[in-house]
């Protein structure tokens, strides 16, 4: 009967926050069960199923050849994406941001094209070394969440990453590594996490890897992100629940899939304060880089529609950090540990 009453009361907190998102979840692949995938390759690799990565994001440029794709990002929420700084040397006014496909050529309706408001590039972003190698676009308008469009789970700088051994990266970057032609069918790769040490060493990188990167791909090579990858994200399996983290932003690497030169990622929970401060969900006041000046915008000249106010979503209160789903198996494994306890079978 606790137990019971303990269930009603998070529930009647979190379903008024619930009902803000319709349809938006975060980390949660409604079109793909998450069984074991073999070890597909987005150099040279597989395609992706259709709706598996609902929070990918295809940056565009129609002076790029072919599909127009430039690098990828994630969506975080629904007016903002998370990418990398170094895709963005040219002018952004002519770009624009396709969500929710799986194939470029043939967006399927589900598809939704945003244009880019603002471009928020870290200010401490290098481009001589890629250190800070993060930036957030702010979307012309919010985008409906559905079953091929969903948001990824950012993680706060308390999440232990190396513990996490279900990784991922996707992409529709080059398939060879000679190749400078995009992929027309998203590709994904399963990856492991490599200690930055082992990345630094005399054999592999050689120091040039910074403490606000992560080290992700196979020793022996053959798997890795590529041309075109650049800003989409490497994601994680919660250890404990089933759902995805994007941990980092794919930034830099030598050459593609060769041995001991694995991609490099930026770590999006070292970046967790500077992403909050930019999408203005704590007050101005609050700095976490109070020495730091005001990272770079650079907003279109485009005109944009005018945008409703939402309901702020479940990430940006915290008020339910799990969605309503999670809750009820958690207390379904609750009441099987009590049961077992006392002897009931279950």
């Amino acid at each position: 009967m606790l137990l019971l009453l303990c269930f009603l009361a998070l529930l009647a907190t979190c379903r008024p926050v619930q009902a803000t998102w319709n349809t938006c979840d975060c980390g949660v692949r409604p079109l793909t069960s998450d069984e074991e995938r073999g070890r597909t390759r987005v150099v040279g690799g597989k395609n992706a199923e259709v709706g598996a990565w609902p929070w990918l994001v295809s940056i565009q440029d129609p002076s790029v050849s072919g599909t127009g794709h430039l690098c990828g990002g994630s969506l975080i929420s629904t007016r903002w994406v998370l990418t990398a700084a170094h895709c963005f040397a040219e002018n952004i006014s002519a770009m624009r941001l396709l969500i929710g496909v799986t194939q470029l050529t043939e967006p399927g309706p589900e598809a939704q094209v945003r244009l880019i408001k603002r471009l928020l590039i870290h200010n401490e972003y290098d481009p001589a070394d890629q250190s800070n190698d993060i930036a957030l676009l702010e979307m012309s308008e919010p985008v409906q969440c559905n079953s091929h469009i969903q948001l990824v789970c950012v993680p706060k700088a308390t999440l232990n990453v190396a513990q996490l051994d279900t990784c991922y990266v996707a992409g529709w970057g080059a398939t060879t590594a000679r190749s400078q032609q995009s992929s027309d069918i998203l590709q994904e790769a399963k990856v492991h996490l490599i200690n930055v040490q082992i990345c630094n060493s005399s054999e592999w990188y050689q120091g040039d890897v910074h403490t606000h990167n992560l080290c992700a791909g196979y020793p022996e090579g053959g798997i890795d992100t590529c041309q075109g990858d650049s800003g989409g994200p490497l994601m994680c399996k919660d250890k404990d629940a089933d759902f995805f983290w994007v941990v980092g932003i794919t930034s830099w690497g030598r050459g593609c899939a060769r041995a001991k030169r694995p991609g490099i990622y930026t770590s999006v929970r070292h970046f967790y304060d500077w992403i909050v401060l930019q999408m203005e969900m704590v007050p101005q006041s609050w700095n976490p880089y109070p020495t730091a000046s005001p990272p770079w915008t650079h907003p279109t000249n485009a005109p944009w529609p005018t945008q409703n106010s939402l309901p702020t979503p479940v990430e940006e209160n915290n008020n339910c950090p799990y969605p309503l789903k999670k809750l009820i198996e958690f207390f379904t494994e609750i009441q099987k540990l009590l049961k077992n306890l006392r002897g009931i079978p279950v």
